[in-house]
């Protein structure tokens, strides 16, 4: 069997499917951070600096330099994806939404790498179908595949971890320490990579180093030395940009140990971003590791390097990671604890399908969904602690509850990218009165509208439908054509507007309102109710 699936073709097959699953929703789900790295990328790629031009003042995640702004974080993954942004520029422009496009289909790209790695490293130890199993659970059931959205730092140390470990196993393999030479110096400078792409890795790549050394003491001097090329080359750039070698972007002050104990708990088991709650695979591959750790040094390595990485996570105040889709935080260590995986999958194989199933349903079920209105509604503070260990109000069942799929389509007109975004209930009600209630939305009538559904920051308080940000909405898709009447009944004082395909209208209120505007509607037409200005708050939206 191994003869009829090489090792290369294997992985070159896991990187495909990855890759096109990875990119499958057709859009970017980036935030702030990303911003800032993708932004990096394309000024390298366009103007050859990391310097960047137009950007805000208020941007947190920038600092002022001469001759423009300078991102927080480090500069390697921007110099990493560098190159594809160049390939992407000769077909489309880097325009904001082109470099959102560059950025996710580079991180895609990298994380597919990195599957198509571990497919090649694990058929070393297990059949060609468990290989690809285990390697595809690894990029499309963990937050790898929620961080390959959109250019995190976070794909950039996946593949050099991969490379790292994939290298020290080899090395553990060789029969003697000149056979030792080469994969130690690939670990060795993966192992430094991965650090200087992301610091939050310094500790997991620092633990995986000194078992290198331990490993390899006739080559120690000649490993540092290749470790100490990347680390010089950052404590250049930070020397350089903020001011010292051992500083870096961020303002780590009062950052640390605020949340422990609760960050243990709430990495592992909080609903909205513990590690067996979007992974339950994690538990089989744990196992995997734990029970090689028995039998092998570099799985007691990696077993230490696991938990030195959530040790550290642990103490960090932010452990839920921001807006992001599970427990972005813990990407990093997931190499390492996945390694075994086949293993643990060989001990617990009906476990190991079902929870396998599961967690590459719930990173797809984000990928299809998640769009950061799960955060809008529960602001940061005390709402926001709440709301991460709520069972009912938990990310996954929110977007079960909602039902909102969101599918891209990245078009190009000429050079220029544009992103459109389709939102569909698929489940939901039909109706043609939608009404606010202490109980949730109400959908009654006949079947006009679908697609019904609130976008961004709309919520229900005291039975209204509120909308406080402009872009807060009110969305339904026609489901009838012609020339139809759409009633509103509310309260607001500001600019109420209605959004159609054939245009918008700015209806100003002053209090309490109850308006008809004729609409003509093609069969699928989006038609959006929103506060141009002001806070609105809609008791009835009826179409007929």
């Amino acid at each position: 069997m191994r003869a009829t699936a090489p090792a290369g073709r294997l992985a070159l097959l896991a990187f495909v499917v990855a890759f096109v699953v990875l990119i499958a929703n057709g859009r970017a789900i980036g935030s702030g951070d990303t911003n800032a790295v993708e932004s990096t990328a394309a000024a390298l790629a366009t103007r050859g600096t990391v310097v960047l031009q137009g950007v805000e003042v208020s941007d947190p995640f920038t600092r002022a330099v001469e001759g423009g702004r300078i991102s927080i974080y480090p500069a390697l993954p921007a110099l990493l994806a560098a190159p594809f942004f160049f390939l992407f520029s000769l077909f489309f422009d880097l325009n904001p939404s082109g470099i959102q496009v560059a950025g996710k289909l580079t991180a895609a790209l990298l994380s597919a790498c990195a599957t198509g790695l571990l497919a090649w490293f694990f058929s070393r130890r297990a059949s060609p179908l468990v290989a690809l199993v285990a390697a595809l659970v690894f990029a499309l059931g963990t937050s790898v595949f929620s961080t390959s959205q959109a250019l995190w730092q976070h794909p950039a140390v996946i593949l050099f971890l991969v490379m790292a470990i994939g290298a020290l196993e080899r090395m553990e393999g060789a029969r003697d320490s000149l056979d030792k030479a080469a994969p130690a110096m690939v670990a060795a400078l993966a192992l430094s990579l991965a650090a200087a792409a992301r610091p939050a890795a310094m500790p997991l790549c620092a633990a995986l180093f000194l078992f290198l050394l331990q490993r390899t003491r006739p080559h120690g001097l000649r490993l540092v030395l290749i470790a100490l090329v990347p680390a010089f080359l950052v404590a250049i750039y930070n020397a350089t940009f903020f001011g010292a070698p051992w500083r870096f972007g961020p303002d780590l002050g009062g950052r640390f140990g605020a949340a422990f104990p609760e960050s243990t708990l709430g990495l592992l088991f909080s609903p909205a971003r513990g590690l067996l709650v979007f992974t339950p695979i994690a538990a089989i591959a744990l196992w995997g590791l734990v029970t090689e750790a028995r039998r092998t040094s570099l799985a007691r390595a990696l077993l230490a390097a696991v938990f030195v990485h959530f040790a550290f996570m642990c103490a960090w105040n932010e452990w839920h990671g921001g807006e992001s889709f599970g427990p972005r935080l813990l990407t990093d260590l997931l190499p390492a604890l996945f390694f075994f995986l086949p293993e643990g999958r060989a001990a617990w194989p009906k476990a190991g399908a079902v929870l396998g199933a599961l967690s590459v349903a719930v990173q797809l079920l984000g990928g299809w969904t998640y769009d950061y209105r799960w955060e809008r509604l529960h602001q940061r503070g005390q709402a926001f602690d709440a709301a991460l260990w709520s069972w009912p109000e938990s990310p996954i069942a929110f977007a079960m509850r909602e039902g909102v799929l969101v599918q891209g389509f990245p078009e190009i007109e000429g050079r220029r990218v544009r992103l459109r975004a389709v939102r569909s209930v698929p489940f939901g009600t039909r109706g043609s009165t939608v009404e606010g209630t202490l109980g949730g939305l109400r959908i009654s009538g006949e079947p006009l509208m679908r697609d019904i559904r609130l976008e961004r920051g709309a919520r229900l308080l005291e039975g209204w439908i509120t909308l406080i940000h402009p872009a807060d909405a009110v969305a339904f898709r026609s489901n009838a054509a012609g020339a139809r009447t759409l009633r509103l009944v509310g309260t607001l004082q500001g600019v109420l507007r209605v959004e159609t395909a054939a245009g918008s209208a700015a209806l100003p209120q002053a209090g309490s309102f109850d308006v008809s505007v004729p609409v003509h509607l093609s069969l699928g037409d989006d038609i959006a109710i929103r506060a141009e200005t002001g806070e609105l708050r809609l008791a009835r939206v009826e179409l007929h």
